[in-house]
């Protein structure tokens, strides 16, 4: 019983260990509970930028209460790619391109066009033009398909970026103007919005190409849009999830407004370096405002704006305005900008070295999760085994038990059994020969022994059997070796003690030491070994099966 009660409560704590482990911790999963997407993909986008590992940990967090694979994947993706300065982009594609696979990103267009937005993303910030062309084409589709015609134009100022990346730089370049004229003139945030993107767009390209001077008009043209945006906020407003709300309207502006106000002084500061009559060389500014055509004055004039801005000293607006810093030799502002740079990438790369060892941690408790599992698993199916043992033994133990006492007489005889007409009932010396049959002596020894229970006395041997019996100790020894199915007297012996011990264990309440005592075992341990060694059980084994 004992051994059974250990069986059964290390099972119960086998099992607790594995639903402990299965879920990397010391507590279950709780059930699922629905999540708000939206709500949970600003949370952690808030935190992304500047606490990307933090925003990973949220993620972590939020699939703990329920949020689905895809959707934990997907926010992944999107902490991959805006942020941690680019180095887990290659990851973010991957990502995005095995979720587009799925069932969900085919039957759930909402799901689609956010992983399209990101995967999009993330090939811009990568430079794979080959991928942007092939998703942002899709992007377009869905666009049209929903009716959306304005982020329809977004994705195709992006295709026009990358057809000039590949090569067709007239085809690009066709394209973002298409999208710009589209665009212009529409009185609503959502167009002056996309408007803004596809001039940004087309002021690189310009800037990849070297055409200076056809940035100006460009950056003009969205200086003169963000005026009357300014001027005429009530008649941009339509509602849309992209316009900032009234106190944000001035950041907005603020943004766009010196990022123009940056093309126009790098702009400024080119064509007068391609028109420097010392050929290229810089020289001290001596107008620092826009009256007359010095474009190098005009240069310095749109930086002094710029640095009034508030986007101006960010640390992306100070990386901005570094080409144009170094055009007009402010070498003394660039060193204070690199210097703040340095300091930047460093504290960036701190934070990565954190989510790595993060996920270091996390991927060794996921490892040592497993581990425990497939131990908890193999004890188990030792405990199952084992118990399956038990049971085979313990029933074979019952048939052995019930066999040995079916097999047993009620009580020993009080005489030996007949023997041959003309011989005495007891064996002697005097009626005993060379020539007696070795298995009539054994019958009369044997049968003396048992009669007389001489078996039960702890030192009787062939000596004091020749003794009590007055035989010779040499043919006691004959007629058992040879006229017996006994190697010798010790075997006979054994076995008349063990069967007296049968019967005191199935008709007493004598404890195993005394019976071994009445038996004629000088010693318990003997009586358990002769015991085991003859029946396959032991004494207390033989007594439980024929009580239980």
């Amino acid at each position: 019983m004992k051994h059974h009660i250990v069986l059964y409560t290390f099972a119960v704590v086998a099992t607790i260990i594995m639903m402990a482990g299965c879920t990397g911790s010391g507590n279950p999963k709780t059930t699922r509970t629905p999540i708000d997407i939206q709500a949970a993909a600003d949370r952690v986008m808030e935190l992304a930028a500047d606490r990307p590992e933090q925003a990973l940990q949220t993620i972590d967090s939020l699939h703990a209460e329920g949020l689905p694979d895809y959707e934990t994947d997907w926010f992944r993706a999107k902490v991959y790619c805006q942020s941690l300065e680019g180095s887990r982009l290659d990851s973010a594609i991957a990502i995005c391109e095995r979720l587009m696979l799925l069932d969900v990103a085919r039957e759930n267009r909402e799901y689609r066009q956010d992983v399209l937005e990101t995967l999009v993303n993330a090939c811009q910030r990568n430079n794979d033009d080959e991928r942007i062309l092939r998703w942002t084409a899709e992007l377009v589709t869905l666009f049209h398909e929903n009716g959306d015609e304005t982020e329809a134009l977004r994705s195709e100022a992006e295709i026009g970026v990358a057809l000039t990346h590949t090569g067709h730089l007239r085809e690009g370049l066709a394209k973002i103007d298409s999208v710009i004229a589209a665009l212009g003139g529409k009185r609503k945030f959502n167009e002056l919005d996309a408007s803004m993107i596809a001039l940004k767009r087309k002021v690189g390209l310009l800037s990849e190409t070297g055409r200076y001077a056809d940035i100006i008009p460009v950056a003009q043209s969205m200086l003169d849009r963000l005026a009357d945006y300014e001027q005429h906020p009530d008649n941009y407003h339509d509602g849309s999830y992209r316009e900032p709300a009234d106190e944000d309207r001035a950041g907005y502006i603020d943004f766009y407004r010196n990022r123009a106000y940056g093309y126009l002084a790098e702009a400024y500061a080119r064509t007068a370096l391609l028109s420097s009559p010392l050929g290229g060389k810089p020289q001290s500014a001596t107008i620092t405002s826009p009256k007359g055509e010095d474009k190098r004055g005009l240069a310095y004039h749109y930086l002094a704006l710029y640095e009034q801005s508030g986007y101006g000293w960010t640390q992306e607006g100070r990386h901005f305005i570094v080409p144009t810093l170094c055009l007009l030799g402010e070498s003394a502002k660039m060193d204070s900008i690199f210097q703040d740079l340095d300091e930047a990438r460093f504290h960036a790369y701190e934070q990565q070295m954190e989510i790595e060892r993060k996920d270091a941690e996390t991927r060794h408790a996921r490892q040592i999760a497993i581990g425990l599992n497939v131990v908890v698993l193999l004890l188990l199916l030792i405990i199952f085994l084992l118990f399956r043992h038990h049971r085979i033994v313990k029933r074979k133990n019952r048939v052995i038990a019930q066999q040995i006492s079916e097999a047993l007489p009620k009580e020993e005889p009080e005489k030996p059994v007949d023997m041959p007409e003309g011989e005495s009932d007891g064996p002697s010396e005097a009626g005993i020969s060379e020539s007696t049959d070795n298995e009539l002596l054994f019958l009369r020894v044997s049968q003396a022994i048992i009669s007389e229970q001489l078996y039960l006395q702890p030192l009787f041997d062939r000596e004091a059997a020749a003794r009590h019996l007055g035989i010779s100790s040499r043919l006691i020894g004959t007629a058992f070796t040879q006229g017996s199915p006994y190697k010798s007297l010790p075997d006979f012996i054994r076995e008349c003690r063990l069967r007296h011990a049968c019967r005191l264990l199935r008709d007493s309440t004598m404890t195993i030491a005394d019976i071994a005592a009445a038996s004629g075992f000088s010693r318990i341990t003997t009586f358990n070994h002769d015991f085991k060694a003859k029946y396959e059980l032991t004494p207390t084994e033989f007594r439980n099966q024929l009580h239980s």
